[in-house]
């Protein structure tokens, strides 16, 4: 006989699935594990880095608030933060003095980007102009030495022209402080900024004093053009600066503080006097 069982005597084994007493428990380790590789649809989006610059909207306008100290870089984006539309917006109310600001904009940060960048074009182009001039004269007398310094002319129109945009607005937000006490105080940014876009009337006066240089052998005629662009460029900034200084005065000062306030306006145009006879001797030589 031989020593092996056949096979033919043993019952069938059963699947192991095909019993219904039997139930196996999934891997629950392997099938979280799984679900966290794969990541759940119905899980959150990841929450977006926090902003330096938070953005309240109030109707159709948004205002930004801006974190950190005057010691952080991002404390002084607010004086950048400026769109196109609205450079050129306040480009234009400068070239047309009579237009008047809202009243609610007195108590908004002026822009320093148009205050730096307007004033550094104004420093080129009376820079640019005045130098063009020269060369011109210098070719009508068939003379090559020139006899201006340069490097001198542009370093005096840097400290003339940004010294001005900064201590005027600076010393007449002082007073108004201290002196008169004011409540609805405008930033000292917007004064600056007010002075600023001022300088855009000084640009057709620049490109006028390029016909200097025709008029070398003209003394007279010289001289009389050289006051026009001091003129022109005098009359219309500080009628610029009047009309908006002078509408911030109403709404600060009453009836008895009117002569105060007359006061006030008139000491801003000798400075703006002053300011334009330095324009001329820093370029167009003595008074």
């Amino acid at each position: 006989m031989s020593k092996y069982t056949s096979l033919k005597s043993q019952p069938p084994v059963p699947e192991p699935f095909e019993d219904d007493d039997v139930f196996i428990q999934p891997d629950s380790g392997v099938s979280e594990a799984h679900e966290a590789d794969l990541g759940s649809p119905l899980d959150p989006e990841p929450a977006p880095a926090p902003s330096t610059a938070n953005t309240t909207f109030t109707g159709s306008k948004s205002k930004k608030t801006y974190s950190g100290g005057i010691f952080t870089l991002n404390y002084y984006r607010q004086f950048f933060d400026l769109e196109s539309s609205e450079f050129f917006r306040n480009c234009y109310r400068s070239l047309n003095p009579l237009v008047k600001l809202p009243e609610e904009e007195f108590r908004e940060v002026g822009d320093l980007y148009g205050s730096v960048w307007i004033t550094a074009t104004l420093v080129y182009l009376l820079f640019f102009c005045n130098s063009f001039a020269e060369l011109i004269s210098e070719w009508f007398l068939h003379n090559d030495t020139l006899g201006v310094n340069y490097f001198k002319m542009i370093i005096t129109s840097i400290n003339l022209l940004y010294g001005y945009i900064a201590i005027i607005p600076t010393l007449l937000y002082l007073v108004l402080r201290f002196y008169f006490k004011v409540v609805v105080l405008i930033p000292l940014t917007k004064l600056i900024s007010i002075y600023s876009y001022s300088n855009i009337m000084w640009i057709p006066a620049t490109l006028l004093s390029i016909f200097r240089g025709l008029l070398i052998n003209h003394h007279l005629l010289d001289n009389a053009l050289k006051w026009t662009c001091i003129g022109i460029g005098a009359i219309l900034s500080g009628w610029s600066i009047t009309v908006k200084i002078s509408q911030y005065f109403g709404t600060i000062f009453g009836q008895e503080d009117k002569k105060l306030s007359v006061l006030v306006l008139g000491l801003l145009i000798l400075a703006h006097v002053g300011f334009s006879l330095g324009v001329k001797i820093c370029f167009f030589g003595d008074l």
